[in-house]
């Protein structure tokens, strides 16, 4: 058996590449080779491919928001996203484009489609993209483990579409309990709610790539914020205040270079070694707070954007719901609140993530069998 994932697995962004090698490691954990599709969506002329890399080494890329990883200051965290990539993350000898996908049926058994933001109504604008599998004709080949929406708020149109891209699926799974239901609704048939990728590894399985930092062990409160929102970095400094501890930033941003404690040398497998060593997390991350519960830490979980009236997509609400799942909602904080929570006791949240786990590592066994 040899399966092919489709899922973002190059992004420099910590989530994204951890939740890949998750998946890949849960998978050939029970004994099955897979690799993810190295699929670009068009080809490019030699000249244009050297004058890009030329550009990003120059920072004079612009890729909007995140146009700053092009930057010089932080080109130690792109190094160390690609040693990662490298050494952790499978990827197909043939890479693909739109004109050769079909090729793939020929590579592989079977096709997973995985978690992160894979069915973002935002992500999938572009008609090449793979991440419904449109290039697979026989639907038993075709299966999904935990794709998010990166929203709760589904349009209409949106969910149309859906309806005729995850007709001929013949495994469909989600990794957010509202939108299985919504799923469930409108394609008539049961959608799984399953964990996302990051949470089939417990933290002893997690240990195992995690790079210890120089700080010494729950000395340090670190602040892993993607967003810029004043009111997070000032919870974070009055944890510290309170607690007489160094608060520690993660560049995810040129505005937390700044920071007396920043720390802009952190590549997936430092920042595994951050969040177990923390005292307290503080993180408009969702995959920072799914490191923070596995790792049974105190954290603070704030939207990372602020919500616009009339709004339909935002991925602030995913967070919260799945803190409501473990009875952990209390450690959402609104922007303005300043409250301070009791120590988590982690025996039964521990005992029913595991109950979750289980039950969705047999899920994906029960896809790849």
């Amino acid at each position: 058996m040899n399966i092919g994932l489709v899922s973002y697995h190059r992004e420099p962004n910590y989530g994204t590449m951890l939740q890949a090698y998750a998946l890949a490691n849960a998978v050939q954990r029970e004994g099955v080779s897979c690799a993810y599709l190295d699929y670009w969506f068009a080809r490019k002329p030699i000249w244009r491919r050297l004058a890009l890399k030329l550009a990003c080494a120059l920072g004079l890329t612009n890729k909007g928001e995140f146009a700053f990883f092009g930057t010089k200051e932080f080109r130690c965290i792109r190094d160390k996203f690609a040693a990662f990539h490298k050494d952790f993350i499978p990827v197909s000898r043939r890479r693909y484009y739109a004109d050769n996908i079909e090729c793939a049926l020929n590579d592989y058994d079977k096709f997973i489609v995985g978690s992160d933001q894979t069915w973002s109504p935002y992500m999938n604008r572009n008609p090449h993209s793979i991440n419904f599998l449109q290039f697979v004709e026989d639907g038993a080949r075709k299966s999904a483990y935990a794709p998010s929406f990166g929203t709760l708020r589904i349009t209409k149109d949106f969910g149309e579409r859906l309806s005729a891209l995850l007709e001929s699926f013949k495994y469909i799974s989600c990794r957010e309990r509202q939108n299985c239901a919504y799923l469930s609704s409108l394609l008539d048939r049961e959608i799984t709610y399953v964990v996302d990728p990051t949470l089939l590894l417990d933290s002893k399985e997690w240990d195992k790539i995690a790079i210890q930092p120089s700080m010494r062990n729950g000395e340090y409160i670190l602040a892993y914020i993607l967003g810029e929102k004043d009111c997070i970095t000032q919870y974070a400094e009055m944890l510290g205040e309170k607690y007489h501890l160094p608060v520690y930033y993660i560049a995810t941003r040129p505005c937390y270079l700044h920071r007396p404690h920043v720390l802009d040398k952190v590549g997936p497998q430092e920042f595994i070694g951050l969040i177990r060593n923390a005292a307290y997390i503080v993180t408009d991350s969702f995959h920072g707070t799914l490191f923070s519960i596995n790792y049974q830490k105190e954290f603070y979980s704030f939207a990372k954007r602020e919500v616009k009236m009339g709004e339909v997509m935002n991925d602030n609400d995913r967070i919260l719901a799945f803190l409501q799942e473990l009875g952990l909602e209390n450690r959402f904080k609104e922007d303005d609140d300043i409250s301070l929570e009791l120590p988590i006791d982690y025996k039964n949240i521990h005992e029913h993530l595991g109950t979750m786990r289980t039950f969705s590592r047999l899920y994906l066994q029960k896809i790849i069998k």
